[in-house]
Formats: C-alpha cells, structure tokens, sequence
C-alpha cells in the first residue's frame, strides 16, 4: 500500500508578495547600470586599442596614432549605445528621462576636460575632446531609442 503525502494546509508555505519599491529605486539602478556597462565598455576599448597601437616607451609623449584615436572614439561609441540601452531596458515603461540623464552626464564629463583649457588632452587632436563627448552623448540617446523601438515591436 502505497502512502502519498498530503501536507497539513497550515503548514503549507507561500511566498508573501514583494513590498512596494520606491518611484526612484529603479531609475537610480538604471543610472548606475548605464554608468558601469558604458565605462567597463569604454576602458576595455580603449586597452584594446592601445595594446595595438600604442608601441614603445614614448608612446605616450608623442601624438597619439590615429588607429588609437578612433580606436578610444569606437570604444565610445560602443559603450555609449551599450550604457543607453541597458538604462532604457532597467527603466522600461517609464519615460526617457534616465536615459537622457546618463547622456548628459557622460557628454559632461568627456567635455569638461576640453573646456577647461588646452592641456586637458595633449597628445590627441584638438577636435577629439568634443568628438568624444558628441559621440558618447549620440550613443547614449541612440541605444535608449533602439530599446524602446524594439521593446514597442515586441509589445505590438
């Protein structure tokens, strides 16, 4: 005779329901997902293109190669889309406004050094400075906008 096992309903567990999380909490997550994957992106990047392209003990005293410099300038590009994606994603179904945010603090801080003086990037072109910080605030707002384009395919 076989017995199956019938637990007493008082001792049956269920998960209560998750408590109410702040307005703020999954934007500031979103903020600060954005901020790692774009900087962990664009250093990686820019190792990479140095490891190539920068060759010798005065590498770093001398112009920078331009294999170098669009190397750091795709290296932002790819962050920037990756950072705008992945808050656009974390905030999905609130406004743009986080990602507009990230955009604005990456542009900020790739172009503050440019604004401050001459001397802020010594071996890179002189148009480089505003380059980085237009394509890293462009990049931004791009993967936010494909996000949702393609969040509002998959909902249709």
């Amino acid at each position: 005779m076989q017995r199956t096992f019938m637990p007493m309903p008082e001792r049956v567990m269920t998960n209560p329901p998750a408590p109410p999380t702040s307005q703020a909490v999954r934007p500031a997550i979103g903020l600060l997902a954005g901020i790692g994957v774009a900087l962990l992106l664009i250093a990686v990047g820019t190792v990479v293109a140095g490891v190539f392209t920068l060759h010798g003990a005065d590498a770093l005293t001398k112009p920078f190669p331009a294999g170098y410099v669009w190397g750091k300038l795709a290296a932002a590009a790819v962050g920037a889309l990756a950072g705008g994606f992945t808050t656009s994603r974390i905030t999905a179904g609130r406004s743009l406004f986080t990602v507009v945010l990230l955009a604005l603090i990456l542009f900020v801080a790739a172009a503050g050094p440019a604004v401050r003086g001459a001397g802020a990037f010594p071996n890179d072109p002189t148009w480089f400075p505003l380059t980085l910080a237009a394509v890293e605030l462009l990049g931004v707002l791009l993967g936010g906008a494909v996000e949702r384009a393609l969040e509002s395919r998959g909902a249709a």
